[in-house]
């Protein structure tokens, strides 16, 4: 598992400092021709940065003509740099195109929007006896706090192209990237155009469902327009004991049941209970830093306490399951007490207490860190860490702009459309017939379809299944249509009426806004691009409302 963490701890790249050594010659590398695309539909002027460091540590910004330029060491902190932004033209218009000349690790390629991004250099006297470059931060003092800007990452050295687009820190403005060489085309879709406004608005509405600190993840303009939703790593309020009432289940519950944590490649598996207030796995060297009940920052920033990030050991991957099934809080679900094979995505996030900033991304997009080991899954499953990877990239390009909605996988296959295995909101429908969209009060707010009878359908045009078929199809409905009546929702491929995939039969769910995640075996192998249709059948009144749908492999 090559975790973000560890991309970033190998690249030599933080959000605070880079270290900056000695003027030289930069490696040379096989050239990579780099274009950055504007899509973003704003008037205002875009500008691009890119940023990282040399094979030597040296960092620095390359510019338009795609000469890498190191920084030199200053006498004060704070310092600015030189002004290294990269002028985009206008929305729609034709890319700026460049070429990389030198290998670049730890690398983040930047966006703004309206103002250009100040960066700062520190002196080499505060930073080890070598200069940082200090880039955006994620306080309110910050200078850059009222900037729309955003970041992909990478890293491009004699090994191959590897770059990601990550939530880890915050949701932001939507990128895109794809790239082509000798793993073929790849692609890696922006999040939709609504995702940060309805990211943002169901951080509130969890706040006023739960009391903790989820509305101060908002970050606004002076125009109260949403900025950025920042992960609850970078909080500005403290979480408290948030997670305690979950931890004690857990700790509870394995006191008299066995935990098995699979560290999956050459780790193996460990096994192991609570006894007194530690979890304890049988033949695990833990280091000295034994598994005791973690905090809200433990949890969420997966670095500190008991969940610190020891390297490769073998306490450093179960950890990183740990972490991960308890920012999922999907410890105490069916198949929970096997991580991390034993439990399927759509049983993430399904406790009242857990990662609601994760759980929100993840309704846009099923790709991306939303947290720092957001890549562990089941043994064998496909890629959710939304990079690309190339050992002979022939070209890479960064978009800036919104997709048309949720997110695919990278490592290609994909047909450019938008991913089944998405999270696909019921009203993002391309057309409809009898149906009517209304204020859902699920968790995440937004918008549901409702009013749905007999011969209504949904449709949502240009769904790419991959090379291979899915398994399951998931939906997430509500109904008050009262005891003794039922309907179909029959999911069906290129028309209104032609092959069924998929049928889940529903009776009442305890209201109209009681919602429920329902699953249903897909009966027919899908694979490639379709229409995807929603119909609904065999009810003699209004009998469901549908708020969103994926397919599962």
């Amino acid at each position: 598992m090559l975790s973000r963490r560890a991309l970033l701890t190998a690249a030599v790249a933080t959000a605070a400092a880079l270290p900056l050594a000695s003027a030289g010659t930069a490696s040379a590398a096989a050239s990579l021709p780099l274009t950055l695309a504007n899509n973003s539909g704003s008037s205002a002027q875009v500008y691009a940065y890119v940023t990282g460091a040399d094979t030597s540590g040296w960092p620095g910004f390359v510019t338009g003509d795609g000469v890498f330029h190191r920084l030199a060491d200053v006498s004060a902190v704070q310092t600015p740099t030189p002004d290294y932004s990269i002028a985009l033209g206008g929305s729609g218009s034709s890319p700026v195109r460049l070429t990389l000349r030198d290998y670049i690790i730890g690398g983040r390629v930047w966006f703004s929007v309206g103002k250009k991004i100040q960066f700062f250099v520190n002196p080499a006297s505060l930073n080890g006896g070598r200069p940082g470059l200090v880039q955006p931060g994620f306080t309110s003092n910050d200078p850059n706090w009222t900037t729309n800007w955003g970041f992909a990452e990478f890293t491009y050295n004699s090994a191959n192209l590897y770059a990601n687009i990550s939530y880890v820190d915050m949701v932001a403005l939507p990128i895109s990237m794809s790239t082509t060489g000798a793993s073929g085309n790849q692609s890696v879709p922006a999040l939709p155009s609504t995702a940060l406004a309805s990211i943002a608005s169901g951080l509130r509405t969890q706040h006023s469902a739960d009391g903790a600190p989820w509305d101060r993840l908002v970050a606004t303009d002076s125009s109260g327009a949403v900025l950025r939703v920042l992960a609850p790593s970078h909080a500005p309020a403290d979480f408290g004991s948030y997670w305690r009432p979950y931890l004690d289940r857990v700790w509870d519950h394995f006191r008299s049941n066995t935990l098995t944590i699979d560290g999956q490649g050459s780790i193996g598996a460990y096994s192991g209970r609570v006894s007194g207030d530690v979890l304890t796995f049988s033949g695990l060297n833990t280091n000295g830093v034994p598994f005791t009940k973690p905090s809200a920052a433990d949890i969420f920033g997966c670095a500190s306490g008991p969940l610190y990030n020891s390297g490769s050991d073998a306490r450093g991957a179960i950890a990183a399951r740990l972490a991960a099934a308890l920012n999922r809080s999907n410890l105490l679900v069916s198949g929970g007490a096997n991580q991390p094979s034993g439990v399927r995505p759509d049983q993430y996030y399904t406790e009242s207490i857990t990662n609601h900033y994760a759980r929100l991304v993840h309704r846009f997009s099923t790709v991306g860190y939303a947290f720092p080991y957001d890549d562990v899954g089941p043994t064998g499953s496909a890629p959710v860490d939304g990079h690309l990877q190339d050992v002979a990239p022939t070209s890479w390009t960064l978009t800036l702009g919104p997709g048309s909605g949720g997110s695919g996988g990278g490592g290609g296959g994909g047909g450019g459309g938008t991913s089944a295995y998405a999270t696909v909101q019921a009203e993002s429908y391309s057309s409809q017939s009898g149906t009517q969209t209304e204020a859902c009060s699920d968790s995440g707010g937004g918008q549901d379809v409702g009013y749905i009878g007999a011969g209504d359908w949904l449709k949502y045009s240009g769904l790419d299944f991959g090379s291979s078929s899915p398994t399951q199809f998931v939906a997430r409905v509500a109904s008050g249509v009262g005891a003794g009546v039922s309907g179909a929702i029959r999911v069906r491929i290129d028309s209104a009426t032609g092959p069924q995939i998929a049928e889940i039969d529903l009776g009442d769910t305890g209201g109209w806004q009681s919602w429920r995640t329902i699953p249903a075996n897909v009966t027919r192998s899908v694979t490639g691009v379709h229409d995807v249709y929603l119909t609904f059948a065999d009810s003699s009144t209004e009998f469901v409302n549908v708020n969103w749908f994926t397919f599962t492999k």
